[in-house]
């Protein structure tokens, strides 16, 4: 009896898994560049074909291995464009955009449709765990320490810049209710942006101090390189404690692709 109920619970469990399915969201195809027309170039893009995919799983995805995507974009080799990971998920993770282009000559299939095919490695999560620094005091080239039993499997941070705005100041805007932010912070990294979940700011006393991302940027690749995150905060900090989200459960996935469009949309 026991070995039945058993069976049935993994049928069910099997049977309510979905596969993660993939929707072509829009498809732009270029001609003629109209470099006869001096700047005002057609749609404002290169000769070529883009596309925009919208993945969607039952699992938490928190990131794509887009150095090892394998998808054909009406035949020519596709590339991912713009992919950021601030910006590329939605809030639940259950959602991902991706914009693709294709490299090289496309062509259309007999039918006029324009096919997209392949696999695209995707890594899931199934938590978040946190950690939090030391107390630091922001200025340039500080250190951010953790625990020592963490801090391996975390990126090593550093500070590259912490500025005090003047009034009416502020490179990167407004960010709070019009008013410009009063202090910038920028960290540097050495991991992507994607293999952690968030990093926030804390006081010494445990008390959220409020500050919002504005501009990331990597370089590097082959699972190496450097990049750096900014900060705007309403206030200015003399001591801050960070606190660095990191995903738990991480595993690698395939997903595969497969989709086409013509004039008269998905097919």
């Amino acid at each position: 009896m026991k070995s039945s109920i058993l069976l049935s619970a993994l049928l069910v469990t099997a049977a309510t898994a979905a596969e993660p399915t993939v929707k072509l969201a829009g498809l732009q195809l270029v001609w003629d560049e109209g470099g006869q027309f001096g700047m005002f170039k057609t749609l404002n893009s290169e000769k070529g074909a883009t596309a925009v995919l919208i993945i969607s799983s039952d699992k938490q995805m928190v990131g794509v291995n887009t150095d090892k995507m394998a998808v054909k974009f009406g035949g020519a080799t596709a590339q991912s464009r713009f992919f950021n990971a601030d910006n590329s998920f939605t809030k639940d993770h259950k959602s991902l955009r991706l914009e693709l282009k294709a490299t090289g000559a496309w062509q259309a299939a007999a039918d006029g449709t324009v096919k997209i095919t392949g696999e695209i490695p995707v890594v899931y999560a199934t938590g978040k765990d946190e950690t939090k620094s030391e107390v630091l005091v922001p200025k340039e080239g500080a250190a951010i320490a953790f625990p020592a039993d963490k801090a391996a499997q975390l990126p090593t941070l550093k500070v590259k810049s912490a500025e005090v705005q003047s009034a009416g100041s502020g490179s990167s805007g407004a960010f709070f209710g019009g008013d410009k932010h009063a202090y910038e912070l920028t960290l540097t990294t050495n991991r992507k942006l994607d293999e952690f979940a968030g990093i926030r700011f804390l006081t010494k006393d445990g008390q959220p101090i409020e500050a919002r991302q504005t501009m990331s940027s990597w370089m590097g690749g082959f699972g190496s390189g450097s990049g750096s995150i900014t900060w705007s905060f309403k206030v200015v900090p003399t001591e801050l404690v960070v606190v660095v989200e990191s995903w738990t459960g991480r595993e690698e996935g395939k997903i595969k692709v497969d989709v086409s469009a013509g004039a008269g949309g998905q097919k």
